[in-house]
């Protein structure tokens, strides 16, 4: 587990968060907020932005090379993106915690091993992720690296209008 604080350069941040945060960015929702093998279906759900999937292997949204150069500030080798995407929770009043969860699975339904997860945080509030047992706050232009094998789950903001995050998934 690694935290790096301010990852992005300032001017380059605003620009993404002002992206994100503005009226016309595309939102998608979901009824759900985990939806993989073996993980019980949760009741909760998000809105989302799928910036770039392997599955087709290219980008999927024409902003993906807004988000791209993020890749040039993680300071660990990538040989492969599997996917980014962004999340967005609103505010539902009450602390919402989801689903544990692990990213990437094998053609075992297995956790995948030698995955790395990276959370960028957008808006510092009161919600967060929790890795294994423990909670990290949410803080804006702060990244979280983990390994895939950790089982994972984000906690809902009340304090804010919104939280968002960028998962970006990596071998």
């Amino acid at each position: 587990m690694q935290i790096k604080k301010n990852l992005l350069p300032a001017r380059y941040f605003n620009k993404l968060k002002h992206l994100v945060t503005g009226s016309a960015f595309p939102w998608y929702f979901t009824n759900q907020t985990v939806s993989y093998p073996g993980v019980k279906e949760d009741k909760h759900f998000m809105f989302v932005h799928v910036l770039y999937n392997t599955i087709p292997p290219a980008p999927i949204s024409h902003l993906f090379k807004e988000f791209e150069p993020i890749l040039y500030f993680l300071d660990f080798p990538i040989k492969e993106l599997l996917r980014m995407k962004l999340n967005l929770y609103t505010n539902q009043n009450k602390k919402i915690k989801h689903v544990r969860h692990t990213d990437v699975y094998d053609e075992k339904n297995k956790p995948r091993e030698n995955v790395t997860l990276s959370i960028l945080n957008f808006i510092t509030c009161n919600g967060g992720t929790i890795i294994k047992d423990k909670k990290y706050p949410s803080n804006e232009n702060e990244l979280l690296i983990f390994d895939n094998l950790n089982k994972h789950s984000g906690v809902v903001q009340t304090d804010t209008p919104t939280r968002i995050v960028l998962n970006i998934v990596t071998i």
